[in-house]
């Protein structure tokens, strides 16, 4: 008698998950939040530095090291923002498609809000809704 066995290690989802996604019109968007807080973050810290650059050419700062400051003060202020813009510019148009996805899946959308919270004895089902 010959025995054999296969096994697949391909991560294919089940024809229940398929049809299910199908049904609830798939999976919903990312909300693009996280690239929203952290453009905002380094866009303003990137702002903050540009802007206050010029108080290294003040007598505040001891003259033979504001080149310096003001070099690297521009540098450094002109990364953050280089990098937090596009940051922003990408989570505004994700929240904008996700927002978009919510509003033709008003069904689903309530069931993306519902959620399980830990409690002292056990859980707790929670839903939130904003106006």
């Amino acid at each position: 008698m010959f025995v054999s066995a296969a096994f697949t290690l391909a991560s294919v989802p089940a024809p229940a998950q398929e049809r299910a996604e199908e049904l609830l019109g798939g999976k919903p968007p990312p909300t693009g939040t996280g690239m929203l807080v952290t453009g905002s973050i380094l866009s303003g810290v990137g702002a903050v530095n540009l802007l206050t650059s010029p108080l290294c050419k003040t007598s505040l700062i001891p003259r033979d090291t504001q080149d310096v400051c003001l070099g690297s003060s521009l540098v450094i202020g002109g990364v953050f923002a280089a990098v937090g813009l596009p940051l922003l510019f990408v989570g505004i148009s994700r929240h904008n498609t996700y927002v978009e996805w919510k509003r033709q899946h008003r069904t689903l959308s309530l069931l993306t809000d519902v959620g399980v919270a830990p409690t002292p004895g056990g859980a707790a089902l929670t839903w939130s809704a904003s106006f």
